[in-house]
């Protein structure tokens, strides 16, 4: 059956927030000399790692998002023992950068704008509600999609049933007529399938075994790495 509602993914699904963060980190790094006392790809690898930890903290509620943007330069900076006293400025002008390098991902853009004319479509995104709705400004991703839903507006992040729930209701249709299109097996594919819904999982950007994290036991009703591959399958 046709799915009667579809749900995109923003970051690394529509739009390609690896790219991003990759050219916002070089421009930061060379912009700072306390971090030039580590070699980049050292300084890229332990950033993950700290980033990382923060956004599972933040999602069992144990830290604020302030915390989270504070805390990811401060204590990356703490690993390699280097001067954090212009931590939160570097942080800040990170973001900053980072906003500079937003862009589609590969064929995502004519694809969204197709099944959008055809299927009613809409967004369900983590991150911060101000950042995230940048980036729909960014896109233009209004013309396309309707609602376009930031899980801090709702509480809680993905997968927490509560962000599904919230999404069934604004979309107006049954749970098995709701496609939801991500890259995240965890927050997508897992949060999705619990819901009731039909998943896509889009794997171009990222590393597929750690996302899944050995999990074996659900799996995407569709797994794609190219857009064009999302039209056959919805035969648009």
């Amino acid at each position: 059956m046709k799915p009667s509602f579809i749900y995109f993914d923003l970051d690394n699904t529509l739009l390609d927030h690896i790219s991003a963060e990759g050219k916002a980190q070089h421009s930061t790094y060379d912009h700072y000399q306390e971090l030039q006392q580590v070699p980049i790809d050292q300084w890229l690898k332990q950033y993950q790692v700290v980033n990382h930890l923060l956004w599972e903290s933040y999602q069992r509620d144990e830290i604020d998002r302030y915390e989270l943007q504070s805390a990811r330069f401060r204590n990356t900076m703490e690993k390699f023992e280097l001067d954090t006293a212009r931590s939160e400025e570097i942080g800040k002008y990170y973001m900053n950068s980072y906003r500079e390098y937003w862009t589609w991902v590969d064929g995502a853009q004519s694809v969204l704008k197709l099944v959008s004319s055809k299927v009613k479509s809409g967004i369900i995104t983590n991150g911060f509600k101000e950042t995230q709705e940048l980036k729909f400004d960014k896109l233009n991703i209004k013309e396309y999609c309707s609602p376009l839903l930031v899980t801090e507006d709702i509480g809680k992040l993905k997968p927490h049933p509560i962000v599904f729930d919230v999404a069934t209701e604004k979309a107006g249709v049954p749970r098995e007529e709701i496609l939801y299109v991500g890259d995240s097996f965890s927050s997508d594919i897992v949060g999705g399938n619990n819901a009731g819904w039909k998943t896509a999982w889009f794997t171009a950007l990222i590393d597929k075994e750690a996302s899944r994290n050995g999990n074996t036991d659900v799996s995407a009703d569709f797994e794609f790495e190219d857009f064009e591959d999302l039209l056959n399958y919805l035969d648009l």
